[in-house]
């Protein structure tokens, strides 16, 4: 009963703050930010670890050049290309499908921002990674970045 009682005392508060994955690994997190202050802090975040090139699509922006497409709110940002990416990639090359990473911000139907990508570890899945912590540690960097972009 003891193991029991500390298994949920360490499980339920690990499930309160998890952001949902769906059966492709895509997570969604709901942001309490703007589409621009969410990416924005995912800028920083990612230069303050290293990264130093990165792309923003902003997808209304393309959408209103074309003509008539109305969108809502929609940025993606790519990540430059990092040695834990390229270290996935020794282990299966297919993997640079979903490479580099990317994050996707935008404003739904309910007005409410929200953050999507693919979990890193889901691509353990799809690709031939065996496994390999790299993985882990990309989907571990991944939710710290996007749970304070969020906030």
């Amino acid at each position: 009963m003891k193991k029991i009682i500390y298994i949920l005392l360490f499980i339920l508060p690990l499930s309160l703050f998890s952001a949902s994955m769906n059966k492709n690994g895509i997570v969604t997190k709901l942001s309490h930010n703007s589409v621009t202050k969410t990416i924005n802090i995912l800028t920083k975040l990612a230069e303050k670890r290293g990264s130093k090139k990165f792309t923003i699509i902003d997808h209304k922006k393309n959408a209103l050049k074309r003509g008539n497409f109305i969108i809502g709110e929609a940025k993606l940002i790519i990540f430059s290309e990092s040695n834990i990416c390229l270290n996935l990639l020794k282990t299966d090359p297919a993997v640079g499908l979903d490479l580099p990473l990317k994050v996707l911000v935008y404003v739904a139907e309910d007005k409410k921002v929200y953050i999507k990508y693919r979990d890193p570890k889901f691509l353990k899945n799809i690709y031939n990674l065996g496994n390999t912590q790299i993985a882990l540690k990309m989907s571990k960097i991944l939710d710290e970045c996007t749970t304070i972009a969020a906030k």
